[in-house]
């Protein structure tokens, strides 16, 4: 007598299950509120455009899900990326996809943004030329290149300056044409908070990150400097926002915003309170749900001035 044994081929996921994590939805935030805040900041002077507005908004978040997939698929290259690597898509670790389908992922992903991009230089102008090259520069460098800026103690500098001015003043000036000094100290808040997001990141996978030798800021300086800053770009925000206002550079509805300031303590709370990967990654989305809802009330707020 002779038995067989069926072997059931492996389940197939659905591309969209694979390809969604890799472009982390949850950090897309961090691109689509510095657009917005621009855009208010202009409703609020008079001059709106929606068509610019969507253009910028689709082409800066494809920017930002393309940036993503490359810091998955360099971090891989590099061996920084295991199957215990918490706060990843892990595609490629665990065999959903190859590292040249990622890499091949995200060129088309970055494609994708240009032709967005390219609309609006055809409507606004070519000056936004040298604004997108060094977008995409800074996306490049951020994963990319021999010294990835990721790994160093300036890569929370770098995505405050990208995702806080560059980008709420490209969200301001693709409809005007103009950039006021007022509009950048008005981005300083969503800068802070971003930079938070990668600092709390960054907080979490010291130990790791150590091991596999990345000098991130809270690695060279340490984690009492780290929980240090963190705390001074947290609570920062809220007194750059009050800042902001009191110099006229948004409207007095844009304090709708610290109504987010109790959403601060417990994020610093659970970093003091632990080491634990595991236990600090709801405390990084913490952070990230912190800078989309101060951002969208700030801009909320700004368009409720701009209607009165």
């Amino acid at each position: 007598m002779s038995t067989s044994l069926t072997v059931q081929p492996p389940v197939k996921e659905p591309p969209l299950a694979v390809w969604l994590p890799l472009a982390r939805p949850f950090t897309l935030t961090a691109t689509a509120v510095p657009v917005l805040l621009g855009g208010a900041l202009a409703a609020w002077d008079a001059t709106f455009r929606l068509d610019r507005c969507i253009a910028l908004l689709a082409s800066a978040m494809l920017l930002q899900a393309a940036t993503n997939m490359l810091n998955e698929y360099f971090d891989y290259q590099r061996g920084l990326d295991t199957q215990d690597s918490v706060g990843i898509a892990g595609a490629i670790v665990h065999g959903r996809l190859s590292a040249g389908d990622v890499l091949r992922g995200a060129l088309v992903t970055m494609t994708v943004a240009l032709l967005f991009g390219l609309y609006l230089v055809a409507v606004a102008g070519l000056w936004l030329l040298p604004a997108a090259g060094v977008g995409g520069m800074a996306a490049w460098c951020y994963s990319g290149g021999p010294r990835p800026v990721s790994g160093t103690p300036f890569g929370e500098l770098l995505v405050a300056l990208v995702l806080g001015p560059l980008l709420v003043g490209l969200g301001y000036a693709v409809h005007t044409g103009t950039l006021p000094g007022g509009v950048l100290l008005a981005s300083l808040p969503v800068a802070c908070l971003v930079a938070a997001i990668l600092l709390g990141n960054n907080l979490r996978d010291m130990e790791g990150d150590a091991e596999r030798g990345r000098r991130t800021f809270a690695i060279v300086f340490g984690r009492t400097s780290g929980l240090g800053l963190l705390a001074a770009l947290l609570y920062g925000s809220f007194a750059l926002l009050i800042l902001a206002v009191a110099l006229g550079a948004a409207p007095a509805w844009a304090l709708l915003g610290l109504a987010t300031l109790p959403l601060a303590p417990p994020v610093v709370r659970r970093f003091r309170a632990t080491l634990a990967p595991i236990q600090l990654h709801p405390a990084v989305k913490g952070i990230a749900r912190l800078h989309l809802l101060q951002g969208l009330l700030v801009a909320a707020g700004i368009s409720i001035a701009a209607l009165l």
